[in-house]
C-alpha cells in the first residue's frame, strides 16, 4: 500500500507541479503571446496608415506642377487688388481688338461678395461698333485672362451700326476692396 501511495503522491506532485509550470510559466508566456500579436496588428495598421499617406504625399509631388499652374491661373482671373487701371486697359484693348468704339468704360464701387470670399466690381459701358464686332468684343470680355461676366446688353441701331450699353462684372479675391477700406491684398475673412 505504501508504493500505492508512493505513486498516488508522485503523480499528485507531479500535477501540482504541472499546474504551477503551466500557471507560472505558460499562462505568462501566452499573455505575453497576445499581448506581441495585438502590437503587431497594431503597427502593421499604422504602417498600412503610413503608407497610403506616403502614397498621397508622392501623388501630391507629382501633380505639384499641374496644381501650381491652376493657382497661377487662378490668381489671374481672381488678382489680389481690384487694379481699377489693368481692368480699364484689359477692356479697351478687347474693344480695340473687336473693332469697336467704346465711348465710356464707368467702373462701379468693389462690393464684398454674399460669402465673404471675393469682391466684384460692376462696370458700365456704352460704345458703337457693327453686330459682328459687338460679338466679338462680348466674346473677347468673357475670355479675359482676368474673370468677368455680361450681366446685360442692350443694343440700338446707330448711324454708324449699332449702339450698345453694357454692364459686365469683374472679380477680384481682395475681400477689402470698396470704400473705406485698406488697399491691397488681405486675407479672407470667411476662414475666421
Amino acid at each position: 500500500m505504501q508504493g500505492r501511495r508512493a505513486i498516488i503522491v508522485a503523480g499528485a506532485g507531479a500535477a501540482i507541479l504541472g499546474l504551477l509550470l503551466i500557471f507560472f510559466l505558460v499562462l505568462p508566456k501566452l499573455g505575453q503571446v497576445s499581448d506581441a500579436q495585438q502590437e503587431l496588428e497594431d503597427a502593421q495598421a499604422e504602417q498600412q496608415t503610413l503608407s497610403s499617406r506616403l502614397a498621397a504625399l508622392q501623388q501630391a509631388r507629382e501633380e505639384a506642377p499641374q496644381n501650381q499652374a491652376e493657382i497661377r491661373r487662378v490668381q489671374q482671373q481672381l488678382p489680389p487688388t481690384a487694379d481699377l487701371p489693368g481692368m480699364i486697359l484689359l477692356l479697351r484693348n478687347a474693344a480695340t481688338s473687336a473693332g469697336v468704339q467704346v465711348l465710356s468704360l464707368t467702373p462701379g464701387s468693389p462690393a464684398t461678395s454674399a460669402d465673404n470670399r471675393f469682391s466684384t466690381i460692376s462696370v458700365s459701358a456704352t460704345g458703337e461698333g457693327s453686330y459682328f464686332s459687338i460679338v466679338d468684343y462680348l466674346y473677347a470680355i468673357e475670355t479675359l485672362p482676368r474673370a468677368a461676366t455680361i450681366e446685360s446688353i442692350d443694343v440700338a441701331p446707330a448711324e454708324t451700326g449699332l449702339s450698345f450699353t453694357a454692364t459686365f462684372t469683374l472679380y477680384t479675391s481682395d475681400v477689402s476692396s470698396g470704400p473705406g477700406s485698406e488697399p491691397g491684398p488681405t486675407d479672407s475673412v470667411a476662414g475666421a
